[in-house]
């Protein structure tokens, strides 16, 4: 019996020896191919950075001279860094302007450029692709474009969302209801974010978002399309902004209310009223910042009301717009600060922020 204990205790040792070894061989192998790959990558973004320098250079004397040399080639060695190339492309992009802007799509054609931008954007990390849409976007031709459009959709939401801003670069206004679904599918609570791509088409642009305004049911689209009116502020409106505060969606009719202190439009009755009224904290919230903007003593019975708001952030903005209305608003103010409430505390608050 004592020996088959013995030999039960020598084949766990061998066990966890044999173990231990072989954790210790795999963490060195796990070490080494670490150490391999960042002594590899080091060497390829070395190497990248010195063709992209040697690019930038090239393209410098490209610009400033009449015509490309009969018989010039680009490196082979630089044509077949995509990363190289289209890193020195986005960086001329963004600093020339005008006729040197024009040179350049030139250079890229005759060099036969497009194809490397094209095929840089299947190819590495997410960052290098979208710096390859963001090159394509610069560009003229229709073959660019309808690259670009056909990732409108991707499965990676930040590649859809570069794509929608090149559309939006391109001043592709056909696209405009498809961008909106594709972002707002992509980002289905962010309202701003579909606001930035849409503002991006410009004020010529506008019947059409507010005819995208006007059709969808989404309610993300509906928000965005108000928020980018918000950005572009046009001089009128198409939309009824009286039926958009009868949406059910609090982004919505809290983006409605700030547009209709921007922009002239249908007879809409007066939002503001009815956005401090509304009873949703975003909406209200909304509002008393715009009221705060817009100075209007009307509000001032309603700005009252909210002081003694149970959520605290309420109080805090109907405090900065009651400031705003004149005298009355900021002898209202002092009298709550010396009351020994948490109302009070926060009107004392307000007044010495001021």
């Amino acid at each position: 019996m004592l020996d088959l204990l013995k030999n039960i205790e020598n084949v766990l040792l061998f066990t966890l020896w044999c173990i231990s070894a072989s954790l210790i061989v795999l963490s060195l192998a796990v070490a080494i191919w670490l150490s391999v790959r960042r002594i590899l990558r080091n060497f390829w973004d070395n190497r990248t950075a010195r063709y992209q320098s040697q690019f930038e250079a090239i393209l410098q004397e490209l610009l400033i001279t009449e015509d490309i040399p009969d018989g010039f080639e680009l490196p082979s060695e630089i044509r077949s860094d995509r990363t190289a190339v289209t890193g020195a492309l986005l960086k001329f992009f963004k600093l020339v302007k005008g006729d040197d802007a024009t040179r350049l799509k030139i250079i890229i054609e005759e060099l036969n450029l497009e194809p490397i931008i094209q095929d840089a954007i299947t190819w590495g990390n997410r960052g290098k692709r979208m710096r390859a849409f963001h090159v394509l976007s610069f560009l003229d031709s229709s073959s660019s474009l309808k690259t670009i459009s056909n990732y409108l959709y991707s499965s990676d939401k930040y590649i859809r969302l570069s794509v929608a801003r090149c559309l939006a670069r391109r001043r592709v206004m056909s696209l405009i209801s498809e961008v909106a679904e594709a972002i707002a599918f992509a980002f289905p609570y962010d309202e701003r974010i579909l606001a930035d791509v849409l503002r991006r088409f410009g004020r010529k642009a506008v019947p059409r978002i507010e005819t995208l305004a006007d059709n969808t049911k989404n309610p993300t689209i509906k928000a965005g399309v108000l928020e980018t009116l918000v950005l572009l502020r046009p001089e009128r409106t198409a939309l009824d902004l009286n039926t958009f505060m009868e949406n059910a969606d609090e982004r919505v009719r809290a983006a409605a209310v700030d547009l209709s202190t921007l922009t002239h439009g249908l007879n809409h009755r007066d939002l503001l009223l009815d956005g401090l009224a509304d009873g949703n904290r975003t909406v209200t919230i909304r509002s008393l910042k715009v009221a705060a903007k817009e100075n209007r003593k009307e509000t001032f019975g309603d700005l009252y009301r909210l002081m003694n708001d149970p959520f605290m952030w309420v109080r805090y903005w109907a405090m900065q717009a009651a400031l705003k209305t004149g005298q009355s608003g900021e002898t209202l103010m002092r009298a709550l600060a010396r009351q020994g409430t948490d109302v009070g505390e926060l009107a004392f608050d307000v007044l010495k922020e001021r």
